[in-house]
């Protein structure tokens, strides 16, 4: 059906290691298991060699003992041995850290083979994690590669939790592309368990690591790092990149002014383009109205009765903290829809807490994931464990929570519009994530929401991206896209601007659709009865966290209602039919955002970024 400003406080370690390095310490003339691996010894440094039909440590130099933990010392010439981490180090900084500031992660993993950052054998996938609610995932830069090229070093940044007190930070790997260069596996990460862990203290009593105002930063001057920040009275500047490749500061404030639409625009009547597919890839509507297939619609407005069903298996057991940590996912969701919905949506949930053992195994029901055959009888399983202490009368979806421990043998289990019984009638919708959303720390709530959509009738999957729920609902924002909430009918012209035929030019500011704030938030520009423009504003907060700091811009994207999305060939990269496409500015970047002074033009009109700061400015003309 698609996560850093400095700390004082208590005296931690802030330094996880993940080593494989030899237990026995390595001594001139002593055997040793690799070639190639080198390790340290009393400030003596080693070097596993081969001589004759053995392997010997072979006295190299003298570097001096890291306090802090033991490391495997690479040599600096290169060396291309086997497949396999040698060591691995994070640390976090500052720590301790004050709530809602920013942190940096820093990991050093050391593999066997020579690395590369252009050519095979690459740089492995660096990720991280923490136990902390609501924790955004940072994104880690390209590493920076030294001692040959066997060692890279990954940072990123990421935000301290809202709360005080100490959270767990792990960090977990995988090589990226065959052949390995580093892991060894291309499917499951190291570490993902967080097993090897840090401390981050996260303290009201702890320093800031900000710029202090007017010692550096200048409004409009020049800046170094994006996402940097100086704390000004009342506000703060915020370090950005612009249009050629510059940085520069940007006045915020810490309590943005609404913004309201401008008068003058159509009735929205004119912008709903019209449903006219041609080839019809999944069964939903991309145009109005909403619906298709004949397939019933949930609901998109009112109260909705949702059931929340935990079963375990016999090889795969749930645990309490399981049935706790469920509440929270549970608190997200009906915060998205309420505002998502501009309070038009709440929910009825039934969730009785506790396991339900199912009869079989995880692994003799054998699921094949939107197989009728194997997915039916799954399901019916669950419905007819739950019965006896769950109503289903009037259900609209249910829910499964798995354990943790699970190997589902695929990735979901779900279904819309097919239907398993109950004492009270049928049960229509059902979905449960299994290991695969675990395994990458995603959140259930978001994908609970994007299996909603589908069955209210939103297609989803285009354009492809990173900023929408409906597209990606474990990207970096998971709000939901103009035209989406547009088409759902929680947008109206309090929020949305539907641009005249006659209109040549408009130019007007844009919130940003992550900021839980109501007011002007998207431009679409009709271009016939079934194509359109649509203007947009992103920022990294709130449900946008994981955008990165200081990441910001515009998302200009074409709407065809002719099209369909064709995803037969996703699992190959390869971008068939679409629906909807990026317009994206000449010197792109990762979310095709348009930075300010950035302009793009498709079909005769035009779309320019000329100012950002805590909302967007943009200029349209046609």
């Amino acid at each position: 059906m698609g996560r850093f400003v400095r700390l004082v406080g208590l005296v931690l370690i802030g330094t996880v290691l993940v080593s494989v390095v030899p237990v026995d310490a390595a001594t001139a003339g002593g055997k040793c298991a690799k070639a190639g691996l080198t390790q340290t010894t009393k400030g003596v440094s080693y070097k596993c060699t081969k001589s004759g039909r053995s392997l010997k440590w072979v006295k190299v130099s003298t570097t001096a003992t890291n306090t802090s933990a033991t490391t495997t010392t690479i040599a600096t010439k290169g060396v291309n041995g086997p497949v396999g981490i040698t060591s691995w180090t994070t640390t976090v900084s500052p720590n301790p850290v004050k709530p809602g500031a920013q942190f940096t992660i820093t990991s050093v993993i050391s593999c066997g083979p020579i690395m590369s950052l252009t050519e095979s054998p690459y740089y492995p996938e660096m990720r991280a994690w923490s136990n902390a609610q609501s924790f955004a995932e940072p994104k880690f830069d390209v590493p920076t590669l030294s001692n040959g090229g066997n060692t890279a070093t990954f940072t990123a940044t990421a935000t301290a939790p809202s709360g005080t007190g100490g959270f767990k930070v792990w960090t977990y790997v995988r090589d990226r592309i065959i052949p390995n260069a580093c892991t060894g596996d291309v499917s499951g990460y190291k570490n993902s368990d967080g097993a090897s862990f840090l401390t981050l203290t996260v303290s009201n009593n702890a320093a800031t690591n900000t710029t202090l105002a007017g010692a550096v930063a200048k409004d409009g001057e020049a800046c170094t790092n994006k996402g940097d920040k100086s704390i000004l009275s009342g506000g703060y500047l915020e370090c950005r990149a612009i249009s050629g490749g510059t940085n520069k500061w940007f006045k915020l404030s810490t309590s943005p002014a609404a913004v309201s639409v401008p008068a003058g625009g159509s009735s929205l009547d004119a912008c709903k383009l019209t449903e006219a597919r041609i080839n019809k890839f999944q069964n939903w509507n991309v145009g109005f109205p909403r619906g298709g297939g004949g397939s019933p619609l949930l609901p998109n407005s009112g109260i909705s009765n949702v059931q929340l069903i935990a079963v375990d298996f016999s090889d795969a057991v749930g645990t309490s903290e399981e049935l706790t940590a469920a509440d929270t996912q549970v608190s997200e969701f009906n915060k998205w829809f309420d505002f998502a919905s501009n309070g038009t949506m709440s929910f009825n949930w039934q969730y009785p807490k506790r396991w339900l053992r199912m009869p079989k195994s995880v692994s003799s029901y054998a699921l094949v994931k939107a197989d009728r055959a194997t997915v039916i009888p799954m399901s019916q399983d669950i419905v007819s464990l739950a019965d006896p202490i769950v109503d289903f009368a009037g259900s609209d979806f249910v829910y499964v929570l798995f354990p943790k421990s699970i190997s589902l043998g695929a990735s979901d289990l779900g279904f819309a519009n097919w239907g398993v019984d109950s004492a009270e009638g049928t049960v229509k919708n059902l979905f449960g994530g299994g290991d695969y959303f675990y395994k990458n720390n995603f959140s259930l709530w978001e994908v609970w929401i994007h299996e909603w959509g589908h069955p209210m009738g939103l297609p989803g999957h285009s354009p492809r991206s990173n900023l929408s729920i409906m597209d990606n609902q474990n990207g970096s924002s998971v709000m939901l896209n103009v035209w989406d909430t547009f088409f759902a009918g929680w947008m109206g012209a309090d929020q949305l601007y539907c641009m005249p035929n006659t209109q040549s030019t408009l130019e007007t500011q844009l919130i940003p659709l992550e900021r839980l704030q109501h007011g002007m938030r998207g431009v679409i520009v009709p271009i016939s009865a079934t194509e359109g423009l649509v203007v947009e504003s992103h920022r990294a907060e709130g449900w946008g966290s994981r955008l990165g700091d200081g990441t910001y811009g515009v998302l200009v994207y074409y709407v065809d209602t002719t099209k369909d999305t064709d995803r037969s060939g996703e699992s190959q990269g390869i971008v068939k039919e679409t629906w909807a496409q990026y317009v994206t500015p000449a010197t792109t970047n990762t979310y095709k955002l348009l930075l300010q002074g950035d302009t793009v033009t498709y079909k005769g009109i035009t779309v320019t970024l000329i100012k950002t700061g805590d909302v967007d400015t943009v200029k349209i003309t046609k």
